[in-house]
C-alpha cells in the first residue's frame, strides 16, 4: 500500500527518484604500501619467503665446512700466529740446540769434563741466545716473544728431566735436588748473560768466566774465543726474519771450529 505522499506525487505527474551515491574505494597510503610479514620463517633467509633454496643450502654448508676446517687447523697448530704454532716452534728451536750443537768440540776446546753439568752449561748458553732473540718478537705479557721464550724454557727443562732421570734412576730424590740447583743457577746465568751482551766484552767475559767456566779457566784465550763466538751467534740470530725463526725454524748455528782468535 502506497503512502499518501507517493500518491500525491503520482497524481501530480512528478516523481523524483532518489539519487544513488556511488562510493568508490580508494586505497589509502598505508594500504598502498602493503603489509610486510614479520614471521620468523618468512623474515629469515635471503629471500624472506621462508623457503630455503638449494643454493642457500650449499652456501650454508660451505660456511660450516670452512669453520670446521679453521678449528681443526687451529687445534693442530697450522694456523699462523697461534699459541699452538708458537709452542711447536719452541720445541723445534730447542731441538736445533740439542741436536745440532757440537758438544764434543766444546768439551775438547775448553777443557770441560764430559759430564751432565758440562752438557747443561753448553745447552744453557745457546738456549739463552734463543731466549734473547725470542724477546725481539714482543717482550710484553701476552705477546708472541714472551710466550715463545717460556715455551723454549719449558722444552729445555723437559729434556733435562728426561736425561737426569736416566742418569740418576737409582736416586730420584738426589736428582730432584740437583735439578732444583740447576734451575736457580739458570736464573742467575740469564741475568749475568743479559748484562754482558748489553755491555762491552769485558763484562761479557766476566759473565762467561763465572758461569760457563765456573771460575776455573787459566787460559784467557778460551774466554776471548767464547766471547767472540757469543757475539757472532747473537748477530746471526738477529739477522733472521720472523719466518726463519718462528714460522719455519731453521737456525744456522756457527761452527765453533770456525771461530778462532
Amino acid at each position: 500500500m502506497l503512502c499518501t505522499r507517493t500518491v500525491r506525487r503520482l497524481a501530480s505527474g512528478i516523481y523524483i527518484r532518489p539519487a544513488l551515491t556511488l562510493h568508490i574505494y580508494k586505497p589509502s597510503a598505508v594500504t598502498a604500501i602493503g603489509f610486510t610479514p614479520h614471521c620468523r620463517l618468512c623474515s629469515s633467509g635471503p629471500t624472506a619467503t621462508g623457503v630455503v633454496t638449494s643454493s642457500d643450502k650449499t652456501k650454508q654448508s660451505d660456511v660450516g665446512d670452512t669453520n670446521i676446517l679453521k678449528r681443526v687447523l687451529t687445534k693442530v697448530g697450522f694456523t699462523p700466529n697461534t699459541k699452538a704454532r708458537l709452542k711447536i716452534a719452541s720445541h723445534l728451536l730447542y731441538e736445533s740446540v740439542a741436536d745440532k750443537i757440537n758438544y764434543v768440540a766444546f768439551f775438547n776446546d775448553f777443557n770441560l769434563p764430559n759430564t751432565f753439568n758440562s752438557w747443561f752449561l753448553v745447552t744453557e748458553l745457546h738456549v739463552w741466545l734463543l731466549l734473547m732473540r725470542s724477546m725481539a718478537e714482543g717482550s710484553e705479557t701476552g705477546e708472541d716473544g714472551r710466550f715463545l721464550r717460556n715455551c723454549i724454557v719449558e722444552a729445555m727443562w723437559g729434556d733435562v728431566n728426561t736425561r737426569a732421570k736416566k742418569l740418576g734412576a737409582n736416586n730420584p730424590s738426589r736428582t730432584r735436588q740437583q735439578i732444583q740447583t740447576l734451575s736457580e743457577q739458570f736464573q742467575a746465568a740469564l741475568i749475568a748473560y743479559d748484562e754482558g751482551i748489553m755491555s762491552d766484552d769485558k763484562v761479557l767475559a766476566c759473565a762467561l768466566w763465572r758461569r760457563f767456566f765456573e771460575l776455573n779457566c787459566d787460559d784467557y784465550t778460551h774466554i776471548e774465543r767464547l766471547v767472540k763466538y757469543v757475539r757472532q751467534q747473537a748477530v746471526m740470530l738477529d739477522s733472521l726474519s720472523r719466518e726463519q725463526f718462528i714460522t719455519k725454524p731453521k737456525i744456522p748455528w756457527l761452527d765453533l771450529d770456525k771461530c778462532r782468535v
